[in-house]
C-alpha cells in the first residue's frame, strides 16, 4: 500500500481510481486485523523519527510502500518496507520496537527502489529482521515463498481450482506449466504426471520452486528461469535437451496482461493436444481464446468460474481446451 502525508503523520492506503491521491486506510474486513495494527504501530514509529514519505512527482522522500505477506495461520508475518534510498532513520529501533509487540513477526524487510515510476519493488534489499520467506502448506505440500514471489491470497479457492486441475490432467501425461511462480500447480501435480516442466522469469520464484521439489522431495519437476515467450519454442523443438516425452498438456497461467500472440502462434503451430488456461482477466482471456478459436484446432470443453476475491468484481477462471478430433 502507498505512503503518503496526512493531517496527522504519515499514512497508508490505496490510490482513488484513475489518480494517485491516497485514500487513508482504517480497517479491511478482507485482510488480516494484525495488518493494521502493524502498520499503523509502524509508521507511528517513523513519524517520531521524522521520516519522510515518498514525493512521486519530484522523486525525494524516503517511504514509498507498505506491504504484507502472512502464513495461513498468521504465525508468520512479513513487514515490506520499500524506500528510495538505502538510508532508513533508526531502522534498528524500529526493529526493536516492532518485534517485541508483535511476536508472529517473521521477517522486516527493507525493499530499495531507487527509481522513479509506478514499479513498486526495487533489485535491492536489506534483510532487517529474520526471513524474507515464509513456509505454507497446501494439500499435504509445503511450500517456501518468498516476499516477491506470486502466491494466491485465498488458499481455499486455490485448493478447489488445483483439485480441479488435478482432475483434467491424465496419469504419465507430460505438463509444462508456464507462468508458473514458485510451482504451486506444477508441484501438486507431481504425484500425477510423468514430468512436469515449470517456466518462470522471477529468479526468487524458480530459487523457491526448487527448494520446494527438496523439501517434498520431488524429483520430477524441472524449474526453467526465463520468460514463456523465449522458452517455450526451445523446449518443444528440442526434445533431446529439454524432455524426455512430448507434453500433452500445457498449463497457462499469466498475469492480466494474457498470455503472448507469439506464445499462442507456438502451441497452435505444434498442435499441443491440451490447454488448461487459468485467466483473472475475462477480457484478455476472451482475446487469447478467440486466437486458439480461430485456428480452428481447438475447442472449449470446460468453462469453471472460481469466486477468488469475494466481495469484488475480480473474479478467477480455468478454460479446458482440447484439440478437436
Amino acid at each position: 500500500m502507498p505512503v503518503g502525508k496526512g493531517e496527522t503523520g504519515l499514512e497508508y492506503g490505496i490510490y482513488e481510481r484513475w489518480s494517485h491521491k491516497i485514500v487513508a486506510h482504517h480497517t479491511c474486513l478482507l485482510h488480516p486485523a494484525e495488518f493494521d495494527l502493524i502498520a499503523n504501530r509502524c509508521l507511528e514509529l517513523m513519524d517520531n523519527a521524522k521520516v519522510q514519505p515518498y514525493d512521486e512527482i519530484n522523486h525525494t522522500g524516503t517511504l514509498r510502500h507498505i506491504g504484507f505477506r502472512c502464513s495461513k495461520d498468521r504465525k508468520q508475518i512479513l513487514l515490506i518496507l520499500v524506500t528510495r534510498s538505502a538510508k532508513l532513520p533508526f531502522s534498528n529501533l524500529l526493529v526493536k520496537k516492532l518485534t517485541s509487540e508483535f511476536p508472529n513477526l517473521s521477517g522486516i524487510i527493507q525493499n530499495i527502489n531507487r527509481e522513479s515510476g509506478n514499479v513498486i519493488l526495487g533489485n535491492e534489499e536489506k534483510i532487517l529482521y529474520g526471513s524474507p520467506w515464509i513456509t505454507e502448506e497446501l494439500d499435504n505440500l509445503k511450500f517456501r515463498i518468498h516476499y516477491k514471489s506470486f502466491w494466491q491470497v485465498n488458499s481455499y479457492i486455490l485448493q478447489l481450482i488445483i483439485r480441479d486441475i488435478a482432475d483434467k490432467v491424465l496419469a504419465q501425461d507430460t505438463v509444462l506449466d508456464t507462468f508458473s511462480g514458485i510451482g504451486v500447480l506444477g508441484l501438486s501435480l507431481a504425484a500425477r504426471a510423468r514430468e512436469v516442466f515449470c517456466i518462470e522469469e522471477l529468479t526468487d520464484a524458480v530459487e523457491d520452486g526448487r527448494y520446494n521439489c527438496q523439501l517434498n522431495n520431488i524429483s520430477n519437476v524441472t524449474f526453467l528461469c526465463g520468460q514463456t515467450e523465449d522458452l517455450l519454442p526451445k523446449i518443444l523443438n528440442h526434445p533431446d535437451v529439454y524432455r524426455n516425452y512430448s507434453p500433452e498438456v500445457i498449463i497457462l497461467d499469466p498475469p492480466r496482461t494474457g498470455v503472448q500472440k507469439s506464445v499462442l502462434e507456438e502451441i497452435i503451430k505444434v498442435q499441443l493436444p491440451h490447454i488448461l488456461y487459468l485467466s483473472c482477466s475475462p477480457i484478455t482471456l476472451r482475446r487469447d481464446l478467440t486466437l486458439l478459436l480461430d485456428s480452428g484446432l481447438y475447442e472449449i470443453t470446460s468453462i469453471q468460474p472460481f469466486d477468488m476475491f469475494p466481495q469484488t468484481w475480480h473474479i478467477e477462471i480455468l478454460v479446458e481446451l482440447k484439440l478437436k478430433r
